[in-house]
């Protein structure tokens, strides 16, 4: 498949990752962050209205299947709560892994006798030897706040998120595959730390 857009560093592809991964080659980690499966309350508050889900670009609460992640040795996978389980099974069939966590202190406000949406979740499988950098990078808990996005992308991720693991997963010259893309924080990410990123984006206007 030709790509969308190819430079030193970094290759964007539009496509379906299902298709385009095969074809990708060599690389050394996948991060990414695909669709949330998130579900709406029936009643009514503020969230209780799948309204808001639309509004958010109509396409993350579906979630994903995760079969994509089978064949690959170390990846980095954000999820919602309701994925945790599946993706934790996952990454037990590999040599190690951990669970890392996204806290944010200024989270969209909730009511109606619900937990604040202030943690995020990102399970790191990997395999031996595969896990880099001093003890001040290696931390398991991230405290970042959200919002102040860059792009129009509904589920941009801040890029001193993904940066952290970008360095945890990779060296210098080394390339990173995200098959979600999106906003296409990972290709910047890898790009500013001197490594090589391969995107997938199904939707066009986010490959622009």
């Amino acid at each position: 498949m030709k790509p969308y857009y190819q430079d030193s560093a970094v290759t964007i592809y539009h496509g379906d990752c299902r298709e385009v991964l095969p074809s990708v080659g060599r690389y050394e980690l996948m991060l990414t962050d695909p669709p949330y499966e998130i579900h709406a309350g029936a009643g009514g508050g503020c969230f209780g209205n799948r309204d808001h889900l639309v509004q958010t670009g109509g396409f993350t609460d579906g979630g994903v299947n995760f079969d994509f992640l089978d064949s690959v040795e170390n990846w980095f996978c954000f999820c919602s709560r309701l994925q945790l389980p599946e993706l934790i099974m996952r990454a037990k069939v590999r040599a190690r892994w951990n669970l890392l966590t996204w806290y944010k202190p200024n989270p969209v406000p909730t009511c109606n006798n619900k937990y604040l949406p202030d943690v995020e979740y990102i399970v790191h499988a990997f395999t031996g030897g595969r896990l880099f950098g001093d003890m001040a990078v290696k931390s398991s808990f991230m405290l970042h706040p959200c919002g102040n996005k860059e792009t129009a992308h509904p589920n941009e991720k801040p890029l001193p998120l993904v940066n952290k693991l970008v360095s945890l997963g990779t060296l210098a010259g080394e390339t990173v595959v995200d098959p979600f893309a999106g906003s296409g924080t990972t290709g910047r990410a890898a790009k500013d730390l001197g490594r090589k990123a391969v995107l997938i984006e199904r939707e066009e206007k986010y490959c622009e």
